[in-house]
Formats: structure tokens, C-alpha cells, sequence
């Protein structure tokens, strides 16, 4: 049975036009799940670190306090924001956000996530097990919101790869290095991330996107859309189908296809006409082609004509952020302070690109992988 996805349109983040068109999208949604009287909810948004006002890298400011007042406004309900940034604290990001005191004034808690635990998994999961940040089941409702973006590793994020944060920063390091450039795999983790948490209430940001080097440095779009779903899953098949991208183009939807789950949906409300966004370079060239590499080559192949992460230096403020978080360790201050890449170790998992705070790092396909990519496409015609 289709899920239903409701879409409503904003030109920007100004009230009443915004908050107008979230009680259109999201009432419907609460209803599904029984109202917010009396319950316990936990609001997850999409922070990644406060680097700048009004930053399309995170879900908008005005989101988070309008979801907050229609949630409120709906029922009596007690709501606690909680996330994981990648390098600071939530109270920071708030507070450059300059919303602290507005959440306060409607009696919101705002903290990071910091109860990690191994959760057994339900039985249609891949992994046995993950530790996970357990604060979601002591809530009635939890809210995943998230921004509509481009992502170097997974071609989009939306409401699925939000979830991440719900894992603690030294074992998403460990994830990235378990699951490699296996991006496929990657995908797996997310879908039971998805399965466990079971997000009731799910709202993408689309005001404002980012396209191209997402999901940290692309470039801001305006879309002028908002979508929610009582479905995280079939939220993101019809947002990227909305932004131009099918999904056999996506790993997300392409693995949750092979696993029998249903990401069917129906559009409702102020469906919008969009023109196709620009999406980050493919990371998995080789693996789109089937080729199957010898061991022996398979590093010296990967780096002359696979997508690898590239240094803008003239951009590059040598703050050292790509370094700290890079997951192998592949990373090191070279010449000058600038970073380094030892692509021998690259696993290409592009959290470098995704923390810089200038856009320094951008993925870059080689031009012998465009040339035999042309070469194949002719071939197979």
C-alpha cells in the first residue's frame, strides 16, 4: 500500500507563509500517528556544525522553532531536541542558530545524544546488532527532520541518512572504515538504522537545498518545497524522484529494493515541479561497470580512474577540520599546512569534503574514467 507524502510550497522561511505550509504538511501526518497530547517527543534535525548564518548545509533555523510551535499548538506535548554534530556540541550550534532562546520559551530541552548502547535489531535487519544512541525509546514520537541535499558518498541525503546521527562519532569513524568505499553496505547500515528507530514523523526541508558538492560545500538551490510522511523511506523515493533522481540511481533505495521493502508512495498537496539537481560525481564508477579488479591492481586502478576527494588549496584555511575527522587517518598536514591525501588509503567516504567549512574538498571524477565511461556507453549502444 502506497504511503502517502505530503508536500507543501514556500518561497522562503518567513512567517506565516512557512509555518502555513508545515500545518499543511504535517497534520495530517500527526493525525496518522494519533495526535501529540500527552506525548513525549524527541525532534531530530539535520545540524552539522555553525559555520555560517542561514547555512544550506542544516536544516534552517526557522524550521526547527516552527515544527517545534505546530507541534505544540496541536496538543500539550513535551519535546526535547537532540542531535550528534560531527566536531561540536548542540548547545553551540543553537546558540550561533540564535533560536536557544526561543526553544526555551516554549519549555524545549536541547541536548546531544549521549546514551550509546547495543541495540539487538528487529529480525529484517542485515547487522546483528549496533550501538546506537538508545534516548529515542524513551519517547512516545520521534521527529526526523531533515534537509534536502546532495551527498558525495550517497548521492542524495535526505530523511534516511539523518538517522546517522543517531550513532556516536568514534563509531561512525569505525563504520566508515568497517564498509570502506562498499558504499552498498553503507547503505545496509542506514536501512537499519531506519528499521530500528522507526521514525513516525518525517519532514525534509526543501526551501533552500544543496546541490552539487554536498553535503557540506555544495551550492545553496532554491526549491521552495517542504515534505512529510508518517515514512522516512517512500519520503525519500518521492523527494528524489521531485529532484530529478530515479531510484536505480539511488544505493539507498536500490538496496531497500533488493530487501523487499516497500518505499511505494502517493504525492498529496502542492506537488512541485522541479528542475533536476546537480548531483555530486558517482562514487562507485567501477562498480557500476561490474568490473571485478585483481587484488594487485585494485589500488592503483581505483586512484587513476576512480572519483577521489581533490584540495582546492587557494580555498583552503588550513583549520585542520578534514584532518581530524578523517576516518583512516589518510589524511596529514603536507607542505606549506595544507592537507594531504594518501589515496592509497582513501576509502573514499568524503567526511573531509563533507566538514570542510570553505568547500575546499571537492570530489573529482579523472578524465580517463569520463573517457572510458563515454567510450562504454557508445559501446553498449
Amino acid at each position: 500500500m502506497s504511503t502517502p507524502v505530503y508536500y507543501g510550497a514556500a518561497d522562503n522561511y518567513a512567517l506565516p507563509e512557512l509555518k502555513n505550509a508545515l500545518t499543511g504538511v504535517l497534520v495530517p501526518v500527526i493525525e496518522k500517528n494519533g495526535g501529540v497530547t500527552g506525548k513525549r517527543i524527541l525532534l531530530k534535525p539535520n545540524l552539522l556544525f555553525s559555520r555560517k548564518a542561514n547555512d544550506p548545509a542544516a536544516v534552517h533555523p526557522a524550521m526547527i522553532t516552527t515544527v517545534a510551535e505546530v507541534l505544540k499548538e496541536y496538543g500539550e506535548c513535551e519535546i526535547t531536541l537532540m542531535e550528534n554534530p560531527g566536531t561540536q556540541r548542540v548547545k553551540a550550534i543553537i546558540s550561533h542558530m540564535d533560536i536557544g532562546g526561543k526553544l526555551e520559551k516554549m519549555g524545549i530541552t536541547y541536548q546531544d545524544f549521549s546514551d550509546y548502547r547495543e541495540l539487538v535489531l528487529p529480525d529484517n535487519s542485515l547487522f546483528r546488532q549496533l550501538r546506537i544512541a538508545r534516548e529515542f525509546e524513551n519517547f512516545d514520537l520521534t521527529v526526523d527532520l531533515a534537509k534536502a541535499k546532495t551527498h558525495a558518498m550517497m548521492t542524495l541525503t535526505l530523511a534516511v541518512k539523518n538517522l546517522f546521527g543517531l550513532i556516536d562519532s568514534a563509531d561512525r569513524i569505525a563504520w566508515h572504515l568497517a564498509v570502506g568505499s562498499d558504499f552498498g553496505r553503507f547503505a545496509d547500515l542506514l536501512l537499519d538504522l531506519y528499521l530500528t528507530v522507526d521514525p513516525q514523523i518525517n519532514i525534509i526541508d526543501g526551501i533552500i537545498g544543496m546541490e552539487g558538492n554536498g553535503p557540506g560545500s555544495g551550492t545553496p538551490v532554491a526549491s521552495g518545497f517542504i515534505a512529510a510522511s508518517s515514512d522516512a523511506l517512500a519520503l525519500d523515493a518521492s523527494v528524489a524522484e521531485r529532484l530529478g533522481v530515479k531510484a536505480e540511481k539511488l544505493i539507498l533505495l536500490e538496496r531497500a529494493a533488493k530487501r523487499g521493502l516497500d518505499f511505494s508512495f502517493e504525492n498529496c498537496g502542492t506537488i512541485p515541479v522541479l528542475p533536476p539537481f546537480k548531483l555530486p560525481d558517482p562514487p562507485g564508477r567501477l562498480n557500476a561497470w561490474g568490473v571485478t579488479l585483481p587484488p594487485f591492481f585494485k589500488t592503483q586502478l581505483r586512484n587513476l580512474i576512480g572519483s577521489r576527494p581533490y584540495l582546492n588549496a587557494a580555498e583552503c584555511i588550513k583549520c585542520g577540520r578534514c584532518i581530524e575527522v578523517c576516518p583512516p587517518k589518510s589524511l596529514k598536514t603536507g607542505k606549506n599546512k595544507l592537507p594531504e591525501f594518501d589515496l592509497d588509503h582513501c576509502i573514499r567516504c568524503y567526511c573531509c569534503q563533507e566538514h570542510c567549512p570553505k568547500g575546499a574538498i571537492v570530489t573529482k571524477v579523472q578524465l580517463l574514467t569520463a573517457l572510458l565511461e563515454k567510450a562504454v556507453r557508445i559501446f553498449k549502444k
